[in-house]
C-alpha cells in the first residue's frame, strides 16, 4: 500500500510539474500570469517582425492598449535607431490625426508593398525598410514624451534593461500588457508571425490570467460609442498643436479659443494661450522673425492683447507681400469683423472677398481733392499713420532686394501723404535702380 501511495504521489507530482511547465511554454494565444507584475497603464509595443522568409522588408509593428480607456494616438511618432552609438533616433511613422486604440485592443503598422499578413491599420512604404535586424525603436506621444521603448538584438545600444533576443521571424511580448522595464524579460523571439490589428478580438485580462486585473469593459452600446465632450476637446487640442508646429499660429489660437469656450477651465489651453505670445516676443527680441514672419508675430500679439486695429494693420502688410496667404486672409476678415462689431461708428477695414485681396484703403477726401501744392491742407492723423506704415514697408522690401515691391509701397505712402519727403527721395532712388537693371 505504501508503495502504491508513493507511486500515486509521484504521478500527481509529475502531472503538476507538466502543467506548471506548460504555463511558461505556452504560445502567445494562451498567455499566463507573471507573478509580481500588473498590466501597464500606457500603450505598449506588443510585437514586431524585422523580416520573413519571403522578404527582409516584410515588416510590421503591433501596438496594444492595456488600459480600460480609449487612447487617442493622433500624431504619435514611431522612431528607430541603429546599433551605432552615434546614430540618432529617426522618425519612421507619424500616425495620422483621428486615430485611437480601443480598450484592450491593437493597432498594426506595416511596410506597404512588402508586408504580407493581417490587414494593417496604417501602411507606409519604407524604401530602406521599417526596421533593421537589430536596433531600437520607441513610441513618442504628440508632445514628444517617450511612451514605450524596445531594444532588440545583441548589439542594440538603447533598450529598457537588456535588449530582447532576435533569432526568429518575430519578437512578441510574452504578456501583451505587462511591462517590467526589461525587454529581455518582456519579449520572446519566435518562429511564428501572429500580428493583431484593430479588428482582432480584444485581449482582456481575465481571472485565469491576472486575478487582480480590472473587469472587462461593459458591452458596447450606441451611447457608449458616441464620443463625449472630453474626446472632442482632446481632438481639437491635437489639431491646435498640429497648427502650431505648422506655423499656423492664428489657426492654433482659434482652436484654443474654441476649447476654452467648451471648457473654460482647460489648463492646457490656458497655458498655451499664455505661452504663445511670450514665445513670439522672445523671437522678436532676438530678431529671429523678419519680414512676413515679423508682421505675423506682431499681428498675433496685437490680437491677443485686444489691439485689433494693430492686428489688422500687420495682416494687411502680409497680404501686400503674399496676397494668396489663405490663413492670413481668413483672419484679416475675422478680426475686421470683430472691429466692426465692437465699433459700429468706426470706418470698416477693407473686407477680403473669397479669392481676392483686400484693396488698399484710398487716401482721405482731403488728399484727393487738393488741387495745388500751395494749399497743403492738413492731413488726417489716419493718413499720416498709413503713410508712415507704407514707408516702413518700402524700406524692408528694398532691404530684402524687392525693388518693385518697395516702389509700390512708397507710391502708396505718397498717396496718403504727398509731402512725405523721405518716401519721395527713396522712390526716386528705387526707380533709378530699377531702370538701370
Amino acid at each position: 500500500m505504501r508503495i502504491k501511495k508513493c507511486l500515486c504521489c509521484s504521478v500527481l507530482g509529475l502531472i503538476m510539474f507538466l502543467n506548471i511547465s506548460d504555463i511558461y511554454c505556452v504560445p502567445r494565444k494562451s498567455r499566463a500570469a507573471v507573478t509580481g507584475f500588473s498590466w501597464a497603464n500606457h500603450i505598449v509595443i506588443s510585437g514586431f517582425s524585422t523580416s520573413s522568409e519571403k522578404s527582409t522588408k516584410d515588416e510590421y509593428i503591433e501596438l496594444y492598449n492595456p488600459t480600460s480607456n480609449i487612447v487617442e494616438i493622433s500624431e504619435w511618432r514611431l522612431q528607430t535607431k541603429g546599433t551605432d552609438e552615434n546614430k540618432k533616433w529617426l522618425t519612421k511613422v507619424v500616425i495620422p490625426v483621428g486615430n485611437n486604440i480601443q480598450p484592450y485592443n491593437f493597432y498594426l503598422i506595416a511596410n506597404e508593398g512588402s508586408y504580407e499578413g493581417k490587414t494593417p491599420d496604417l501602411s507606409k512604404k519604407f524604401q530602406y525598410g521599417l526596421l533593421g535586424e537589430e536596433g531600437s525603436m520607441r513610441l513618442l506621444d504628440y508632445d514628444g514624451r517617450e511612451i514605450d521603448k524596445v531594444g532588440y538584438g545583441t548589439n542594440s545600444t538603447d533598450s529598457e534593461g537588456s535588449p530582447a533576443e532576435n533569432d526568429g521571424v518575430s519578437i512578441m511580448r510574452q504578456n501583451f500588457g505587462v511591462d517590467t522595464g526589461n525587454n529581455k524579460v518582456d519579449f520572446m523571439s519566435t518562429k511564428e508571425r501572429m500580428p493583431h490589428n484593430s479588428y482582432s478580438l480584444p485581449e482582456i485580462p481575465g481571472s485565469t490570467v491576472f486575478p487582480a486585473a480590472p473587469p472587462p469593459p461593459a458591452a458596447k452600446t450606441a451611447e457608449s460609442l458616441a464620443p463625449g465632450p472630453d474626446f472632442e476637446v482632446n481632438k481639437i487640442y491635437r489639431e491646435a498643436k498640429s497648427d502650431w508646429r505648422g506655423n499656423k499660429t492664428f489657426r492654433c489660437i482659434g482652436k484654443l479659443e474654441q476649447i476654452l469656450e467648451m471648457d473654460p477651465n482647460n489648463e492646457a489651453a490656458k497655458r498655451d494661450m499664455k505661452e504663445i505670445p511670450q514665445k513670439i516676443r522672445e523671437d522678436l527680441e532676438k530678431r529671429l522673425l523678419v519680414g512676413r514672419d515679423q508682421y505675423y508675430g506682431e499681428a498675433v500679439i496685437a490680437y491677443l492683447e485686444g489691439n485689433y486695429n494693430g492686428a489688422v494693420r500687420n495682416l494687411q502688410k502680409i497680404l501686400l507681400l503674399t496676397p494668396e496667404d489663405y490663413e492670413v486672409k481668413e483672419w484679416f476678415k475675422k478680426v475686421s469683423s470683430i472691429m466692426s462689431s465692437k465699433s459700429p461708428q468706426q470706418p470698416q477695414s477693407a473686407v477680403i472677398e473669397e479669392g481676392t485681396m483686400a484693396p488698399i484703403p484710398p487716401p482721405s477726401e482731403k488728399v484727393r481733392n487738393q488741387k495745388a501744392p500751395r494749399a497743403r491742407p492738413a492731413l488726417s492723423k489716419s493718413d499720416l499713420e498709413k503713410a508712415d506704415q507704407f514707408y516702413s514697408i518700402g524700406l524692408k522690401e528694398y532691404a530684402a532686394g524687392y525693388v518693385s515691391k518697395a516702389i509700390d509701397a512708397w507710391e502708396t505712402c505718397l498717396g496718403f501723404n504727398p509731402n512725405h519727403e523721405k518716401a519721395a527721395a527713396a522712390l526716386a532712388k528705387a526707380r533709378k535702380v530699377k531702370s538701370s537693371r
